[in-house]
């Protein structure tokens, strides 16, 4: 079975590889502008790999992804209900900095939420799909954007 290598992901590795191989010669090189030159080149060969970490972590810099992330963490197998809506309560109170995700289905055998993007520009779906079974939770999942 053939599998592709998305570009971003090439262009970091390669840009790891490369800005390693200039941190080597800027350790073994005796010339301080081709020692300068070659770290510059490393800072610039990892920038693929900076946007890679970025995207592929949007919790490292936005705490709407830390906030959702804990409380989809705080949810356990069992849970009524009512519990898991006084979670909602106890990590999006209603003076929090986060707004409250958005409820996208609620009926006997599911419970699903939807991240609240905060703004009206930036769609999302990074959601929290609980199955239901006797009004407890019987299974988590957690879907990235």
């Amino acid at each position: 079975m053939l599998t592709s290598v998305h570009p971003i992901v090439l262009a970091a590795a390669l840009g790891a590889v490369a800005a390693l191989v200039a941190l080597v010669v800027a350790w073994v090189v005796r010339s301080t502008a081709i020692k300068a030159t070659m770290f510059v080149l490393a800072i610039v060969c990892l920038v693929p790999a900076a946007y890679l970490l970025i995207a592929m972590n949007p919790g490292l810099f936005d705490s709407r992804f830390r906030a959702y992330k804990a409380f989809y963490r705080d949810i356990q197998l069992g849970m009524t209900r009512d519990d898991v809506m006084a979670l909602v309560e106890r990590h999006y109170t209603k003076s929090g900095a986060r707004q409250r995700p958005k409820i996208m289905s609620d009926d006997s055998t599911s419970l699903g939420f939807f991240m609240n993007p905060e703004t009206s520009s930036e769609p999302n779906c990074e959601g929290i799909f609980l199955g239901m079974e006797n009004g407890r939770v019987t299974t988590k999942t957690y879907s990235p954007d």
